[in-house]
C-alpha cells in the first residue's frame, strides 16, 4: 500500500502544456495550409495519457497526419513545456520549427 505522504508526483503545468499544443495545431495548419485527420481537441487530448499517467519526464511524440504530410509527429518536451516538429520535409520542417520554438 502507498503511503499518500510519500507519493512522488511530477510538477508538470498542465494546463500550459494543453494550450501550447492547442497553439500548435492552428499554427502548423495555417503555416502547412492542410486540414488534418483530427480535430484539435481530439490531438491536445492525446497528451493527457502522459499527463495522468504522472511517470513521464522526457519527450513524447504526438501524430498529427494530414493527407499531404501523414507523418508528421509533434515532440512534446513536458518538463520545458515545448515543442518541435518531426517530419520528412526537411524545408517544411524547419519553416514550422521557427516558429513552434517560440511557444
Amino acid at each position: 500500500m502507498i503511503n499518500e505522504k510519500n507519493k512522488i508526483e511530477l510538477d508538470l503545468d498542465r494546463d500550459r502544456i494543453r494550450s501550447i499544443l492547442s497553439e500548435t495545431y492552428s499554427i502548423c495548419k495555417d503555416m502547412l495550409e492542410v486540414e488534418f485527420n483530427t480535430t484539435k481537441d481530439d490531438f491536445v487530448k492525446q497528451i493527457n495519457v502522459y499527463l495522468d499517467s504522472n511517470r513521464v519526464t522526457g519527450s513524447v511524440l504526438l501524430s498529427l497526419p494530414s493527407r499531404p504530410y501523414p507523418e508528421l509527429r509533434i515532440e512534446v518536451n513536458l518538463r520545458k513545456k515545448s515543442v518541435i516538429a518531426r517530419m520528412v520535409n526537411i524545408k517544411k520542417r524547419i519553416f514550422l520549427n521557427r516558429v513552434l520554438t517560440k511557444l
